[in-house]
């Protein structure tokens, strides 16, 4: 269904579209409704006049019975409203009324033109409602007519169902994003702090500096990166002031590598890429051993490739369950399934002193 929900909204997206454009689109519609049920519904036989009356007389109780029940009786009952069964029960009588004065418009227009004279269709069933038109009442035909009228209206109904099921997707979606940015900015926020922090009682005289470099990524995490998208060379920077930041702490017990490599071009989710980087320097500190390092690949040409690999420290290998569980990982997973459902490819490679993260990607 997801899939059908997002061929929709390419096609009728539910953003952008200007109530001009709707009403222009509705009216398209329609017209090719009309056009369809001239060919399907009316027999060769049939005199022109007596075509177009038959297929006005049922596109316009298409449109009315699909307004009415569409935009009046269900948003009634979906939104709890204190007189839905009054509106339902007049709204309901304005359907059968409308039928009932349409269908006599047209048996009238039909034998006051004489439109039946000379024609090979059998008219014998309208010679009885012409003469009495409680018929409709009597015979049972209204039950029929409202069936006939609803079938035909069903393809407008079946595009408004598929465009409500597509939004209840979309809102989904975007509901599940901002829930893990939500997640993501604090999460990412308190790491910083606590980085500031460690120079700050040490009186570095870096400090001054953590401080500026933190006010350049606080800006980019509360303001840029509430946008769906950002230039992959904004992200690169926020990358470089955040690894900058890092090192300030772990000059002399960390070894770090960023490179860069190929045409920065592109758009890219904010945020997407510090996880791995946050993970690399997490794991890489604590009970050292011998050689702690941070390598960081960025390589941009059709495609992205971005590489982390970082060597575990022995208590990152003595706790092996804790090891990327935290909400970081899981979220910036989600993220990808969300952004690049089929575009993107993540490996990763927990060995016993290394952990090394490939991600390739298309860019927007």
């Amino acid at each position: 269904m997801e899939k059908i929900a997002e061929l929709f909204l390419k096609i009728y997206p539910l953003e952008g579209v200007s109530a001009k454009k709707r009403v222009l689109l509705h009216c398209v519609f329609w017209l090719m409704m009309f056009i369809f049920l001239w060919r399907a519904l009316m027999t060769p036989l049939a005199p022109t006049s007596y075509k177009f009356i038959t297929t006005s007389y049922l596109i316009i109780l298409d449109i009315i019975f699909f307004y009415v029940i569409t935009y009046r009786i269900i948003p009634a009952w979906t939104q709890h409203r204190k007189h839905r069964y009054i509106s339902t029960i007049l709204h309901t009588f304005t359907l059968i009324t409308s039928l009932f004065i349409i269908f006599y418009i047209r048996i009238q227009y039909i034998f006051d033109n004489d439109i039946h004279k000379d024609s090979k269709v059998d008219f014998s069933y309208m010679i009885l409602f012409y003469n009495d038109y409680t018929f409709l009442f009597k015979s049972g035909s209204i039950y029929r007519a409202i069936l006939e009228i609803f079938l035909t209206a069903l393809p407008a109904f079946s595009i408004k169902l598929t465009r409500s099921l597509a939004k209840n997707i979309s809102k989904k979606k975007q509901i599940e994003i901002d829930y893990l940015r939500a997640q993501i900015n604090p999460h990412f926020l308190t790491n910083t702090l606590n980085n500031i922090y460690s120079l700050s009682v040490t009186d570095d005289k870096r400090n001054s500096d953590a401080i500026l470099s933190l006010s350049s990524l606080l800006d980019y995490v509360l303001y840029e990166s509430n946008q769906p998208t950002i230039s992959l060379e904004r992200e690169v920077c926020f990358l470089s002031n955040f690894i900058e930041l890092e090192k300030m702490r772990n000059t002399k017990r960390l070894q770090v590598n960023f490179e860069v490599e190929g045409d920065i071009h592109g758009n890219i989710p904010p945020m997407i890429l510090i996880t791995f980087v946050e993970n690399a320097f997490k794991h890489s500190i604590g009970d050292l051993y011998a050689d702690c390092f941070i390598k960081i690949l960025l390589k941009v040409d059709d495609k992205l490739y971005f590489e982390v690999e970082n060597s575990k420290s022995d208590l990152t290998i003595n706790n092996q369950r804790k090891i990327f569980g935290g909400i970081g990982l899981a979220n910036v997973k989600n993220r990808l399934v969300n952004f690049f459902p089929n575009t993107h490819s993540l490996q990763i490679e927990n060995q016993k002193h290394l952990f090394i993260a490939k991600l390739q990607l298309t860019l927007t």
